[in-house]
This record gives C-alpha cells, structure tokens and sequence, in this order.
C-alpha cells in the first residue's frame, strides 16, 4: 500500500512542468508543419486554414468548445508526418507514380507515430485516420462508415476542400464548384453528415463569426515565443 504522496505544492509544479512540456512540444510540431506547408506555395498555410474550417464544422455540428479546440490542436499538425517525403514529391505539379504515392500513403501513420508525444489518444487517431473514405477505399486502415473517428471525418472534409481551392496543380476550384464536388462525394469520400455542415460552417467563417470554441481558432496554440516567456515566468 502506498502511504505517501508528495506536498500539494510539488504536484502543483509536477504538472504545471507537463503542461508547459506538452505546450513547447505543440509549438515544435506546428513550427514543423508550418515548415512543411511552406515548402511548396500552393500548400503554405494549408494547416491553418484546415483548422479554422474544422473548428467551424465542429461547431455547426454542436460539439463542445473543448472538443472543437483539440480537433484544432490536431489539425494544425495533421500533416507533419510528411516530413517523411522528400521535396521532389512534395513539391511535385504533375501527377505522382504508383512508388511516389506509395510514400505519400505513409504519412498519416508517419504523422500519427510523431504527434502522439503532445496529442491524446482521440487527436492521434484524427490524424492517423484523415485520409479515411466512407467507402473504405481510404488509407492506412481501409476504415468506412462509422468505424472512421468523427474527427478524422471532419479533418477529411476540410483538407480536401482547402485543396480544392488552393492548389493550381489540380485545376483549382471556385468555393462553389468546391462545395458541390464535395456534396457530389458525400457518402462515397466525406461522411455525409460532414458534408451536410459545411455550408453552415463556410457561411460563418465568411462573415468572420467564429464559432463559440474560440474568438480565434489559432489563438489556441502558441507561438515559439510565447512558448519561451511561459517558461521563463
């Protein structure tokens, strides 16, 4: 039988060194897929916007402040694991060989393996599973339906709208003509309970009324130097 706890002062600092630890570590994964965004001009500040859109889907959907402000923990550090790709894929315009979209395939789980020192075990599975399809013709897992975790569902839909209207390697597409290739896919790529909020979540990001979880989704996240006046506080 254990007898002996430490002073409620040294718990106190015990966890307060956690949660600067955790906080330093987020602000060094985000530093790193920062990096990666930025590596090609069509992908530069992908992460960010994924998370303010998936911040305004969760709340369309009424999930919990709290909640919303993991998926956005998560979503601004779902691409980290493509640091695993070299530049010649990641900053490639043309279409990728069947052995180069083998190694993009990794990522998700490269990704997950990397975040889950900073993230709980829900926002690791958002990460390992974004790439999901509700068909199940998705990676890594081959997951549908249901067995995809909600907020992997929602980071699926975000990603792919931000791509659709940010990259010219794909023949960019208009806001609408993206919202309609994606009520096109919901039920075959994007859960349709996802797609059916992201009109709702769209009209709220363009009058710039930010869901109730944050006054500003990236708020919720450090930068390096913040990180460093905490520390030293």
């Amino acid at each position: 039988m254990i007898d002996w706890f430490p002073p409620i002062e040294a718990r106190r600092t015990e966890a307060n060194s956690r949660v600067m630890l955790r906080w330093r570590t987020l602000v060094g994964l985000r530093t790193l897929a920062r990096q990666i965004d930025g590596k090609d001009p069509a992908t530069n500040g992908h992460c960010e916007r994924v998370a303010r859109l998936v911040v305004a889907l969760a709340d369309s959907l009424g999930w919990s402040a709290r909640d919303a402000e993991r998926l956005a923990e998560a979503a601004l550090v779902h691409d980290v694991g493509k640091v695993c790709l070299p530049d010649d894929i990641l900053c490639k315009a043309g279409p990728l060989t069947p052995e180069e979209y083998a190694l993009v395939r990794m990522h998700p789980g490269v990704g997950a393996s990397i975040v889950q020192v900073a993230l709980d075990q829900d926002q690791t599975r958002w990460v390992l599973h974004h790439h999901e399809r509700w068909d199940g013709g998705g990676y890594p897992a081959g997951l549908a339906g249901r067995e995809i975790p909600a907020g992997a569902a929602l980071l699926s839909v975000a990603d792919a709208y931000d791509a659709m209207t940010t990259r010219p390697e794909s023949g960019a597409l208009s806001k609408g003509e993206a919202l309609e290739e994606c009520f096109d896919e919901a039920g075959q790529q994007f859960a349709p309970w996802a797609v059916a909020a992201l009109p709702l979540a769209l009209r709220r990001m363009e009058r710039r009324a930010w869901p109730r979880a944050v006054a500003q989704p990236l708020a919720m996240m450090p930068t390096a130097a913040a990180a460093e006046a905490g520390g030293a506080a």
